[in-house]
């Protein structure tokens, strides 16, 4: 690349999210862009091999050709993820997540007819008040260049809304951001309900640890498997808070509750000895994901 390509690629990347940001596009352009940009982000070898899929709470969902660059991208992932945060200029990727589904533009479904969604947008018209409306507020922009880009993206975007509009999408129940007919929330207000809803199950079970599923729910509308991870969560935080030597505290006492789901009353230094050698076998010997799977179906089975 250039120095001249460079530098204005690094111009691009900064001012990119501020004027994103400003004209209320939304991450939804942002996602798109990785997509765009994911050959000139991870280089063409790469990229010829693994393939971008979605972008989900801030989860990059990508397909590999072949198990041999899944295993290698794995160990590649805090760099590849802060190689796409860099280049957007923005916290965009948190993770990166191997799915055996095929990236596609469009969903196959024998049962009804396809739909060509980029020529029904290339059919509509914005209008001349909207149009001069959005090059009102790209007048800022010195670049030509990067003006013609955002232009585009503007209309678009506008596009866009005025499809989804007509194929019955609403606004979501709890902002203004457009949903598919089958949902309710956008994804931003899905993510954050979802993380409320996993506080509220943390802090009732530092309340109570010992609390069950059928205790849990008659307060917190909730799954077993959402109850059971960050039951999960909550135990590892607490568990690397504990001393080797150190079986004689609050830490290892909550522990114990949330681990045998036992009250107060029964917790004594036989159950918290037997609970620290177990909880470490478990953790540490068979693994995250097997223990996962033994503490779902003990704890879901109560």
């Amino acid at each position: 690349m250039s120095a001249y390509r460079k530098g204005k690629m690094e111009k691009i990347n900064i001012i990119f999210p501020s004027i994103i940001k400003s004209l209320g596009i939304g991450n939804e352009f942002m996602n798109h862009l990785v997509m765009f940009y994911w050959p000139r982000i991870v280089g063409k070898h790469i990229a010829s091999n693994v393939s971008p899929v979605k972008l989900e709470f801030k989860k990059l969902f990508l397909y590999a050709s072949h198990p041999v660059w899944s295993t290698q991208l794995s160990y590649m992932e805090e760099e590849i993820v802060n190689k796409i945060n860099n280049f957007m200029g923005n916290y965009l990727i948190s993770s990166i997540v191997f799915t055996n589904i095929r990236p596609s533009k469009i969903d196959e479904d024998d049962k009804s007819p396809s739909v060509d969604i980029g020529k029904e947008i290339r059919k509509i018209d914005i209008g001349d008040e909207k149009l001069k409306k959005i090059n009102d507020e790209l007048s800022f922009v010195s670049d030509e260049n990067l003006k013609k880009v955002l232009l585009k993206t503007r209309i678009n975007n506008e596009k866009m809304k005025i499809f989804r509009i007509k194929n019955k999408w609403h606004k979501c129940k709890l902002c203004t951001s457009l949903c598919s007919p089958e949902n309710e929330l956008c994804d931003d207000c899905k993510r954050q309900e979802r993380n409320k809803k996993n506080k509220k199950i943390r802090d009732f079970l530092l309340d109570m640890p010992w609390a069950r599923y059928c205790d849990i729910v008659k307060e917190i509308p909730c799954t077993a498997e959402e109850v059971n991870e960050q039951k999960i969560i909550l135990m590892q935080k607490i568990a690397s808070r504990i001393s080797h030597n150190n079986t004689d505290c609050m830490d290892m006492s909550t522990l114990v509750m949330l681990y045998k789901s036992v009250t107060p009353e029964m917790v004594n230094e036989q159950l918290r000895e037997s609970t620290k050698k177990r909880f470490r076998f478990d953790f540490m010997d068979i693994g995250k994901n097997n223990f996962n799977k033994k503490f779902r179906k003990r704890y879901n089975s109560v």
